[in-house]
């Protein structure tokens, strides 16, 4: 597996970076990881078109992790026009919460003609589904944001990707990463600590419970980029956007 690191900033950009939105190149196909607002624009910046993906999984349904796909919509319908399918997975409820955001930004416009179908599946906390031959698991985390907010792992024959979505420190976030190959996981903070978000100090002490081989940390504020001199290197690695990791 191969992943590609379109955004990785938090909800106000910081230190410039685009919102959440990850490619993850498998041998069954391509997926893309969260769709935030800015992601559009990453996604062209990258030369990536929104028929090149094969499927979206969703962590949650807030505005820099899913914002950006009615704009992929109008891309497929307008721009690329192909037939191909369009396949998102999410937290439960997907499908009447991205047609309420379609609503609310484009009123009307899923009722007209598209050209191809828009699939959806709910990803369930606790299960684990099966997807062109790839599992992908779902485990409920500590983050509010109207339904269930999700970490994933995705595993690829010997091969396990995981992403912690966002969260405060919770079972999931262990659960998720366990004897991960490459753990994409969120770090807020260096030291401040955060309900809904997790902090460099206390996930660092949690590595030996989570077990995954290496840490890829992401959706840092200002206060984390400013501290990364004082990251354990020997585990963990910082996304930037454009960064590209083999798993």
């Amino acid at each position: 597996m191969d992943l590609t690191v379109i955004g990785c900033g938090d909800a106000f950009a910081s230190g410039g970076r685009f919102n959440s939105c990850y490619l993850l190149d498998t041998s069954h196909g391509r997926l893309m990881i969260d769709c935030g607002a800015t992601s559009p624009h990453a996604l062209k910046k990258a030369g990536i078109r929104a028929a090149d993906v094969d499927a979206i999984l969703i962590s949650h349904c807030h505005g820099d992790h899913f914002g950006g796909l009615p704009s992929l919509i109008l891309e497929r319908m307008f721009i690329d026009r192909s037939d191909k399918p369009m396949e998102i997975l999410g937290p439960p409820g997907i499908e009447n919460r991205f047609g309420n955001l379609m609503e609310c930004v484009y009123p009307g416009i899923l009722g007209g003609k598209k050209g191809f179908e828009i699939l959806f599946r709910d990803l369930n906390p606790g299960f684990a589904v099966e997807w062109r031959g790839l599992l992908i698991e779902a485990f409920e985390v500590d983050h509010f944001s109207g339904s269930p907010s999700l970490a994933l792992s995705v595993s690829d024959g010997d091969k396990q990707f995981s992403f912690s979505g966002d969260s405060g420190f919770c079972g999931g976030v262990i659960a998720a990463g366990r004897g991960a190959d490459l753990y994409l996981v969120e770090c807020s903070t260096y030291s401040t600590r955060v309900d809904m978000h997790l902090d460099y100090l206390r996930l660092a002490a949690k590595f030996p419970s989570i077990g995954a081989k290496r840490y890829l940390l992401t959706h840092m504020s200002d206060e984390m980029l400013a501290a990364l001199g004082h990251i354990d290197t020997r585990v963990c690695m910082v996304a930037d956007d454009g960064l590209k990791v083999t798993i």
